[in-house]
């Protein structure tokens, strides 16, 4: 004998009980799976199982935005000269209600770094991070601008102290979101697969999440998807953006409109809200470093920074703790933040003059091959200058080369940036040995 409860009536059979998928889906409807596991195992586990109704609701474009990096990742060459590709993935920002893609990086190795390209390419105009050959793009692709949350994973780049702390400078809340819940964020999920789908799968070198990883089972699918790659990682910014742009402007599901037309109409309940000034756009998109001011001025990474305002600073706080503010694309110059002050110092980099913008990655390897290249001998740093710009125009134009003490992924990162940089012709240095009298002066009035 059987015993089947239906409806709350007791039901007796002799037949062995058959239950349909239907019937338990349709029983388990009334279950509140949230509080049924809030009461059994806790609250840390039932957050992590399952979604608390009510509690992540958006109600309008633009107050709410998900951060991911993608988990699926092509094979891509950093520049035309490499002759061997690399794993790269790209980090996407997504309007939670419109569905729009807000902006992306493509990188090979995630970092905190990228983290704040990331954010910054999904607040600012596109015109000013897409390269010169994609900015007819950027007239069809809208500025978003300071969300009202941002929903970001527990990954450590996207929840490093300085990128928190962007965040609170922008008066973002940030939720991060419990291990094995990507449903929380899965608007951002969704629309990666999407763009996986539509524009990805289709190029040499993809290879799907499924077979991303070190499993030696599929090392032989990711070592054909390798051995097809012929794409650089410029060439595959320009198709992606092509895709975003027509992901953008397709139909939204829900509004049967276009998904940037979602976004202008929520503009009307939630008008734009952007960082304004250079300063402002200093403090916001970088990295933050904690120094102590010496009489050299301030460090951040291995970089010296000083200037005359800064240095009338120190004559009055000697020794005094700092935050020094480095923009990750541009390391010409820092603000430095003194506590004692109500406006932050401009420091410049105190070892070489620089006419163009260089990442921290770049100038990280440029100065590593510089100082292997000359070990033991220190002539190199009195013409530094000539120096780097004639390493950088190797990792601009050369093959690919690896620099002791740092990973292949360094260099390809490198390389990738160098690449945007506009063609650098390193000038002949002249010593003391060479140089004629009448040379020395020449165009003077002496």
């Amino acid at each position: 004998m059987n015993c089947l409860k239906i409806r709350g009536l007791l039901v007796t059979t002799k037949t062995p009980v058959q239950v349909s998928y239907e019937f338990v889906r349709q029983n388990l409807q009334g279950v509140d799976k949230f509080e049924q596991k809030l009461r059994l195992l806790g609250a840390l586990h039932a957050i992590q199982d399952e979604r608390q109704i009510g509690r992540l609701h958006t109600y309008y474009p633009g107050q709410r935005t998900e951060l991911d990096y993608t988990k699926y990742g092509v094979w891509l060459f950093p520049n035309e000269n490499w002759n061997e590709p690399l794993f790269y993935y790209t980090g996407t920002g997504i309007d939670h209600a419109s569905k729009a893609i807000k902006g992306f990086t493509i990188t090979v190795d995630p970092s905190a770094r990228d983290a704040v390209r990331l954010y910054r390419n999904c607040v600012l105009p596109k015109a000013l991070w897409l390269p010169p050959s994609l900015h007819h793009h950027a007239q069809g692709w809208d500025v978003f601008g300071i969300e009202v949350y941002v929903a970001v994973d527990n990954a450590t780049d996207l929840t490093a102290n300085a990128i928190i702390l962007m965040f609170f400078i922008n008066g973002v809340i940030v939720l991060r979101m419990p291990p094995r819940r990507g449903d929380l964020k899965g608007t951002v999920e969704r629309t990666q697969q999407t763009i996986e789908t539509r524009v990805v799968s289709s190029m040499p070198g993809y290879v799907s999440k499924k077979y991303t990883g070190l499993d030696p089972r599929y090392k032989k699918i990711r070592d054909r998807a390798k051995a097809k790659a012929n794409m650089t990682v410029a060439d595959f910014q320009a198709r992606l953006v092509e895709g975003i742009q027509e992901h953008n402007h397709a139909r939204h599901p829900d509004f049967k409109k276009p998904r940037i037309q979602v976004w202008r109409d929520g503009q009307e309940q939630a008008p734009l809200v952007l960082p304004t000034g250079r300063l402002q756009l200093r403090t916001t998109f970088a990295l933050t470093y904690e120094a102590t001011l010496t009489r050299e001025g301030v460090q951040a990474e291995t970089l010296m920074f000083n200037s005359p305002e800064l240095h009338a600073v120190y004559r009055v706080h000697t020794g005094e703790k700092v935050h020094v503010k480095v923009d990750p694309d541009d390391v010409r110059s820092v603000l430095v933040f003194v506590p004692q002050l109500n406006e932050p110092v401009e420091a410049f980099l105190s070892t070489f003059d620089l006419d163009f913008p260089m990442s921290l990655e770049l100038i990280r390897v440029v100065l590593k091959r510089l100082e292997e290249r000359y070990t033991g001998n220190e002539v190199w740093r009195e013409e530094i200058g000539f120096h780097l710009l004639d390493e950088l125009q190797r990792v601009q134009s050369g093959p690919m080369t690896r620099t002791p003490g740092k990973t292949k992924r360094s260099d390809a990162q490198a390389a990738t940036h160098a690449v945007a940089l506009p063609t650098v012709t390193p000038q002949q240095v002249h010593t003391s040995t060479n140089v004629s009298l009448s040379d020395l002066l020449k165009g003077s009035k002496i």
